[in-house]
């Protein structure tokens, strides 16, 4: 898969979903439309790189591009060579002036580059709509210890305060409704389109420990509440920390940081064995 002389490759998506656009040989002004809505809502599901491609010649995508980007989109678009990749995944197809064209496709690859997923269209027009991609990710990726998170209301994370806020800025941030990303079943809220960006584009980076509960109660094996404003981040991972009537647990933290690490981290292990955020 190439584009201008840049090569995508699965080895530099290891560890995320790989979203195989396979879009059909023509002008396809519908193509043009999915391709634009895909890449504008794309940093609303983390953890996913979108690859488009179609099988036209270098001149012929590089037109095509430059017309999506007009509208104000920038997506590369990949070059499958007669649509080599496409026969490998798709066999169906339709005539187009005298050729034989597959009907536009969504294949998912999980973090193993294995196939999870693919929706293929019955004609030209038939694609899946990012809404029901969304769901289809949230569903195949859906972290098995999410029923360990500290959630409001099940499925939002952090109170609605910015991830990447506390990680990149150290600073408690609200986040905003409508700039928000799920990873993995779990929503994130963000203070401007940036950091939502940064965050889709490596969301390990910022997901809390713990699964968002205090960090000092959870050395003792306890799931405590946060005060999303009480925080610290030492060595790029984000904790959180109780505040309230009974005292600051911050400060219980900061008396032996390093002990109370070690053992936060082998209670999470014991509490949701499947979880990555609780990683040394």
């Amino acid at each position: 898969m190439t584009s201008g002389g840049k090569t995508f490759r699965l080895s530099e998506a290891r560890g995320k979903i790989v979203a195989l656009h396979f879009l059909p040989k023509s002008e396809c002004p519908d193509c043009q439309q999915y391709v634009a809505e895909t890449a504008r809502r794309a940093p609303e599901v983390a953890g996913v790189v979108h690859v488009f491609l179609k099988p036209d010649s270098e001149e012929e995508i590089k037109a095509w591009s430059d017309k999506l980007q007009q509208t104000g989109v920038a997506a590369t678009i990949y070059r499958d060579p007669d649509a080599k990749l496409a026969q490998e995944f798709i066999r169906d197809g339709y005539a187009f002036h005298g050729q034989s064209v597959h009907y536009p496709a969504l294949v998912l690859l999980g973090p193993d580059a294995q196939e999870v997923f693919r929706y293929v269209g019955k004609d030209n027009t038939d694609r899946l709509p990012f809404d029901r991609f969304a769901a289809k990710v949230a569903d195949v990726s859906r972290n098995t210890a999410i029923g360990q998170y500290n959630l409001t209301d099940g499925r939002l994370a952090l109170k609605g305060y910015d991830p990447v806020a506390y990680v990149e800025s150290r600073k408690a941030q609200t986040g905003k409704s409508e700039f928000s990303s799920q990873y993995r079943g779990v929503v994130y809220r963000f203070a401007s389109v940036e950091t939502r960006q940064r965050f889709a584009e490596n969301p390990e980076k910022y997901v809390p420990a713990y699964g968002g509960w205090c960090a000092t109660a959870m050395a003792d094996g306890r799931k405590v509440e946060i005060d999303p404003a009480n925080f610290k981040v030492t060595n790029g991972r984000l904790f959180l920390f109780y505040k309230g009537w009974l005292g600051n647990a911050l400060n219980d933290w900061n008396k032996d940081e390093k002990t109370l690490t070690v053992r936060a981290d082998e209670q999470w292990r014991k509490i949701a064995p499947t979880d990555a955020t609780g990683r040394k």
